[in-house]
Parts: C-alpha cells; structure tokens; sequence
C-alpha cells in the first residue's frame, strides 16, 4: 500500500517537527511554529491522514478523558489534556485540528510500544534530525496502520496494532 501521509509532533514553544511518509518511505522532514504555518507546511505533500501527537479534544467533565482512562487501564500513561502545560497543547491541537481535518489522534511513545519498535530501529531506519522529528515518524507510521485498518480506536484515540510496515 503506497499512501501518502504525515506525523505532526506538536508543541507549544518550540517548532512542532513534521514528517511526511509515502507508504514506509521518508519524503520530508519538516518544522513549523503556528498551526496555518504547520498546515501550509504539509499543504504541498496533500497527505491523506495526518496524525497529531496531541489531545484534539477536551474532557466532557474533570481533566480526564475516557480515552485516558482506557490506556491507563491498559498500561499505557497519557497525560489528561487540561493538566498543567497540556491545557495550551491540547488548545493548539484543537485549532490545528479544525484547521486540516483530516487528522488522527496518536501518543507516539504508546505507539511504538503497541507496535514493538524500538527507538534505536526507527531512528536507524529514518534519521531523525531531532528526538520529536523521531516521534513524528512514529505517528506518521501509525497512520499507515489506521489507514490499513490495524488499529483500535479508544474514542478520539488511534492505538496501532502492528507496525504497517
């Protein structure tokens, strides 16, 4: 399966690091600061989903999703949206949400661990200029899974089953 798609390590203070795969094959690292930056970033690529290392919802009561809870319960340690410094990056994955559309929801640390990858493997096969340009791998990879339909879905949350590659 040869599907373009991208993997959006999103931050608040710092450029978010973007990458962009055509199947399991790196086309482009990228950074961009704003949301309309990281969308006109990935405008020239048109990837068919784009998976956001953010929560791109807010809780319905409390700082804690159900989708955090369900991880929890299933080993795997996402912080709750509204805590502390998350508030700011759960907004701006709000926005960038809205913005493109087309997106996904991903943690990549819980990715790679759901897909039994190591670090060390991704960051030999790709070469990540930088550790979040290596969690943007990661999320891009699990697009490729949910696009294969090799996911589970946790309310907003795409949990890869097996690595699509």
């Amino acid at each position: 399966m040869c599907a373009r798609v991208a993997g959006v390590d999103l931050a608040v203070v710092r450029p978010s690091a973007i990458a962009v795969l055509d199947g399991c094959d790196l086309v482009a690292y990228l950074s961009a600061m704003e949301v309309e930056e990281i969308a006109a970033a990935l405008a020239p690529y048109k990837p068919r989903i784009i998976a956001v290392d953010a929560p791109l919802s807010l809780p319905e009561r409390g700082a804690m999703r159900d989708v955090e809870r369900e991880l929890r319960r299933m080993g795997y340690k996402l912080l709750p949206p509204l805590l502390g410094p998350m508030a700011r990056l759960t907004e701006k994955g709000i926005r960038l949400a809205q913005l493109l559309g087309n997106v996904i929801e991903v943690h990549p640390t819980t990715s790679m661990r759901a897909m039994g990858l190591a670090p060390e493997y991704l960051a030999q096969r790709y070469h990540p200029p930088t550790k979040d340009h290596l969690d943007a791998v990661t999320a891009a990879l699990t697009a490729l899974a949910y696009l294969k339909g090799d996911y589970k879905a946790i309310g907003p949350f795409v949990l890869p089953l097996r690595p699509p590659c």
